[in-house]
């Protein structure tokens, strides 16, 4: 999970945590590619897209996703009043629009709704193999 503020990664952990899923956090896309790298199952990702601090929500994906094509992602943003197609441009994959604020509902919800669906689930022929069971980590 990549989030740049704080209290709301906080808050999007613990509701993660709370409905049983393993959570990896992150503050910058920096520190999640990093993180990425050691763990050995992912099976999906929650982004913010506009990062504060170096890379973005959508360069972390593309790059994730350079490995994984098929690893599920919920993005999340409070900017504009909707996420637009021009936003996820060039990411591919199953994509879970979130925008802030939400409900806890909502989030687990997208995570739930991605994790059930079998063509969202990271394909096991990928060059660096992360299916997982749902509740594995999630950077």
């Amino acid at each position: 999970m990549i989030e740049d503020e704080v209290l709301i990664a906080m808050l999007m952990e613990q509701i993660l945590i709370d409905a049983g899923y393993a959570v990896v956090a992150a503050f910058t896309g920096e520190e999640a590619l990093s993180k990425a790298t050691s763990i050995d199952r992912i099976s999906l990702v929650v982004t913010d897209l506009r990062l504060a601090y170096g890379i973005d929500g959508r360069s972390v994906l593309r790059e994730l996703r350079a490995n994984c094509p098929s690893l599920p992602a919920v993005v999340v943003t409070g900017f504009g009043q909707w996420l637009h197609e021009a936003d996820l441009r060039g990411v591919g994959g199953p994509t879970a629009r979130l925008m802030k604020p939400f409900v806890a509902e909502e989030l687990v919800a997208c995570v739930a709704g991605l994790l059930s669906d079998p063509a969202a689930r990271p394909d096991r022929r990928d060059r660096r193999s992360r299916a997982s069971d749902p509740r594995d980590a999630s950077p």
